[in-house]
């Protein structure tokens, strides 16, 4: 689920973190998730499942830093990582992010439900600590009694805000709260099945931001939920229950003036940002390893390898945020039926016949770039480039190759995916 800002600092999990003598508990932790396929979170948030590979464990075991260094870690798509890219979340002692912040996201998020639990209750509650202990087991959450007993007053208050608020939108019907309950975990299985065939989110939080859960009284089993097909029926299922006021999916943020409600791919179009160009690199193509698409009102699009190749999309005052490349793949397909090339057998071509690799990019490039140099030129700009700088950019030069004339349908996609308003997420409410 998205947690609040935390605001505390990000630390690398380095192989010396993991083996330290004194932190037993790390390399099983690590080992439990590194044989489990379970996502790691990477420095800056990204999240990485990587392969497994017997050596590395052997390695962590052993305490053997030069074999593992040696070896590296190795994602599904073939990306290598070393240890140090790994932030140290909250289950290896760290800081913030998914794992830093798990905590306070799951207290925050848990007391959310209290609150409306009480508010349910007694539409006059005080919020008082002896009301929040009697709407507490009533919930389903999976925070402690001690944990929605906030301390903070800032979180206290933006909780009764919302509390109250949308009591107020919804307070007609019963429901039940939920937060990492049975129901939920239910419904993201369901999800996971489905995405694992359709492959069209990077994870559970693109597809819903819902924190938690608002389920009406006898609408637990009414929708057909576990016998969906495809997040097409999934969604429809989903928004049949929104429309009668029977499930909602509520995203939270952090109250800090007026409370606000809105309502999240359900009827109200989308609006996208307006092409306007595509850019192969602000002040020259050889210059930089990424491209831009720019849209209307200050948007750019930067398509870039960070390790993994992604977008990440920037307006004048905020960040939108990012799209993996499983994202990009998604949106390619939706508008060209294409998908990006497998870039370890990408990296594989550089290394075995680079001039070979050169020529094929020089195909791309010679179609996509306003006065493109020649072939020999081309080539000589590219002398000692790295592969990972290669990589990127030949990546940059195909996708915009094969969106031309199709850049809106393109950006529009992209743009649902990073603000998980996609053709395929889900209906949810968002409280701010």
């Amino acid at each position: 689920m998205i947690g609040f800002d935390t605001f505390l600092s990000e630390a690398s999990l380095t192989f010396g973190e993991i083996t330290r003598e004194d932190r037993p508990d790390r390399v099983d932790i690590f080992l439990r998730k590194y044989k489990g396929n379970e996502p790691f979170e990477l420095v800056g948030g990204d999240q990485v499942v990587f392969k497994y590979n017997a050596e590395i464990e052997k390695a962590v075991k052993s305490g053997n830093s030069k074999l593992a260094q040696s070896i590296g870690l190795e994602t599904l798509d073939g990306t290598k990582l070393a240890f140090g890219k790994l932030s140290k979340t909250a289950e290896f002692g760290g800081g913030r992010g998914s794992g830093g912040g798990a905590a306070n996201t799951r207290a925050t998020e848990s007391a959310q439900c209290v609150y409306l639990q009480a508010i349910w209750d007694n539409p006059k509650t005080t919020f008082s600590a002896d009301d929040i202990r009697n709407a507490y087991p009533k919930t389903h959450t999976d925070a402690s009694l001690e944990e929605v007993l906030l301390r903070d007053e800032s979180w206290i208050s933006s909780s009764i805000d919302a509390a109250r608020l949308l009591h107020k939108s919804l307070g007609k019907k019963q429901y039940s709260f939920h937060r990492g309950s049975g129901w939920v975990d239910i419904l993201e299985k369901k999800f996971k099945e489905l995405n694992r065939i359709e492959k069209a989110f990077g994870n559970v939080n693109k597809w819903s931001p819902a924190d938690i859960y608002m389920v009406a009284k006898g609408a637990e089993n009414k929708y057909d939920i576990e016998n969906a097909e495809s997040l097409k029926y999934l969604n429809n299922e989903l928004m049949k229950a929104y429309a009668a006021r029977d499930i909602i999916g509520v995203s939270l943020k952090k109250v800090t003036g007026k409370p606000r409600l809105s309502q999240v791919n359900y009827k109200k179009p989308f609006k996208g940002a307006k092409f306007t160009k595509a850019s192969y690199g602000k002040r020259d193509f050889f210059k930089s390893k990424d491209g831009y698409l720019f849209g209307a009102g200050g948007i750019e699009m930067q398509f870039r390898t960070f390790p993994t190749f992604q977008c990440e999309i920037i307006g004048k005052s905020a960040k939108h945020g990012k799209v993996s490349q499983g994202g990009i793949d998604a949106a390619l397909y939706a508008t060209t039926r294409d998908k990006t090339e497998n870039r370890k057998q990408l990296e594989t071509f550089i290394k075995k016949d680079r001039d070979a690799f050169l020529d094929k990019f020089y195909g791309f490039y010679d179609g996509a770039v306003n006065s493109p140099v020649d072939k020999e030129t081309f080539k000589k700009n590219l002398e000692g480039m790295t592969t990972e700088w290669l990589v990127s950019k030949y990546y940059v030069t195909s996708i915009f190759t094969m969106i031309k004339g199709r850049e809106q349908e393109f950006m529009d996609y992209l743009f649902r995916i990073a603000k998980s308003q996609s053709p395929l997420s889900a209906v949810h409410l968002k409280v701010k």
